[in-house]
């Protein structure tokens, strides 16, 4: 899976029975974990701050509290400023929960770094889709515009293996979600170039589970795919997470509950993929303006106050370097040359960068990269220099 080794924002974690441990260099005052079941016995809310996650193992909420305690739960996710990774804890055993919509209902017996890295992980993923939201209603849409096959055609739900269960994950999925079968990774990846897969599941034995995620995974298109790994022994729980499962499931799950793991998986994996195909299009069309002479610069201030809008819900800014050539100390003489360093700089810039991360020419002010974090300017600061360093400055 892709890997997110830190949180895009700091904050407490919201937690009922379980609350993962912060590594010891990730530790600071202002993050209080903050238990729910003792707030919600009072009728009291939990305090202001942004949460990093929410965490909800479901064994530790007695059975005569779980409804009306999910739903005071979801009010108070309701009122929150923004989307925060919500996670469900259970077991093959446990009753599915009614009014919430997690991000992921996980094995409760997930690693505590596992369990921090996906929240990492995810919550990049609500960073990339409201950066999706707020381009296409900025931006538009280029018409005519295609997808890679992989983006394209409703949800799909990718089954590896030849365990017999087939119709068993047929009867577990949505009606609106096409189910497919492969005996192998190889044969999976064949398929899943060919349309679009929002989940993939792996029902075989742990040696074989492994070598097909591993397949699955060096694969860029598939990376980021959430995948739910069949485990009938508890001892390979945890091999299965640290060799790049979404998710477990162990021993037989009741038929409702499975069917709720993987909704939740299947919709991460739509929200990913969505995601993933206007950032796309959007990368395409801010390349055709730079033919053009730039965006207008109105509409680029527009995305600004709205991205930075988005971001301050989190407590995060936006960091935007202008990238214009005297920016580096670099001289234009001409209009040409003008134009080509503004062409090295995009390049750099759009290579060194996520595709979260805004890169263009803007009508004015030159080329400018608006970044999620500081660490990304650092990043591309020093990128452009080596660049410079062995190109537009050499003799």
């Amino acid at each position: 899976m892709d890997v997110e080794t830190s949180l895009s924002w700091r904050g407490p974690y919201w937690y009922v029975g379980r609350c993962p441990l912060r590594p010891a260099s990730a530790h600071a005052e202002n993050d209080q974990d903050i238990s729910l079941m003792g707030l919600f016995d009072r009728s009291l809310s939990p305090p202001q701050q942004l949460p990093a996650a929410v965490i909800v193992d479901i064994q530790n909420i007695p059975t005569e509290k779980r409804h009306p305690f999910f739903l005071w739960l979801a009010e108070e996710i309701r009122t929150l400023p923004c989307d925060v990774p919500l996670y469900v804890l259970t077991g093959s055993e446990d009753e599915p929960v009614d009014g919430l919509r997690p991000m992921a209902i996980l094995e409760r017996s997930v690693p505590d770094d596992i369990l921090v890295m996906l929240i990492c992980i995810h919550q990049r993923a609500l960073l990339r889709s409201e950066e999706a939201r707020i381009r296409r209603r900025i931006f538009g849409r280029i018409p005519g515009f295609g997808a890679a096959p992989h983006y394209t055609g409703g949800s799909g739900l990718m089954v590896v293996g030849v365990s017999g269960r087939f119709l068993e994950w047929q009867a577990a999925s949505s009606h609106n979600v096409e189910v497919v079968g492969a005996f192998d990774g190889g044969m999976a990846t064949e398929f899943m170039a060919q349309r679009a897969f929002d989940a993939v599941v792996i029902d075989s034995t742990s040696e074989d589970t492994i070598d097909y995620m591993q397949q699955i995974r060096r694969d860029a298109r598939f990376a980021s795919l959430p995948v739910l790994a069949v485990c009938e022994d508890p001892e390979d729980v945890v091999g299965l997470f640290r060799n790049g499962a979404s998710d477990v499931l162990l021993g037989r799950n009741r038929p409702e509950t499975l069917n709720r793991r993987l909704a939740s998986a299947i919709r991460l994996g739509k929200r990913r993929r969505l995601a993933d195909r206007v950032l796309s299009e959007s990368h395409m069309w801010l390349q055709q303006q730079i033919t053009v002479g730039g965006l207008d610069c109105d509409l680029y201030d527009h995305y600004l106050e709205t991205a930075a809008n988005a971001m301050a819900a989190r407590g995060l800014d936006l960091w935007e370097m202008r990238l214009s050539p005297e920016n580096f100390n670099i001289p234009a003489s001409t209009a040409e040359d003008l134009a080509e360093l503004n062409g090295t700089l995009l390049s750099v810039a759009d290579a060194t960068s996520r595709d979260e991360d805004l890169v263009c020419l803007v009508r004015g002010l030159g080329p400018v990269a608006v970044l999620k974090n500081e660490a990304g300017t650092l990043r591309l600061q020093k990128r452009i220099n080596s660049i410079l360093a062995h190109t537009v400055m050499a003799p």
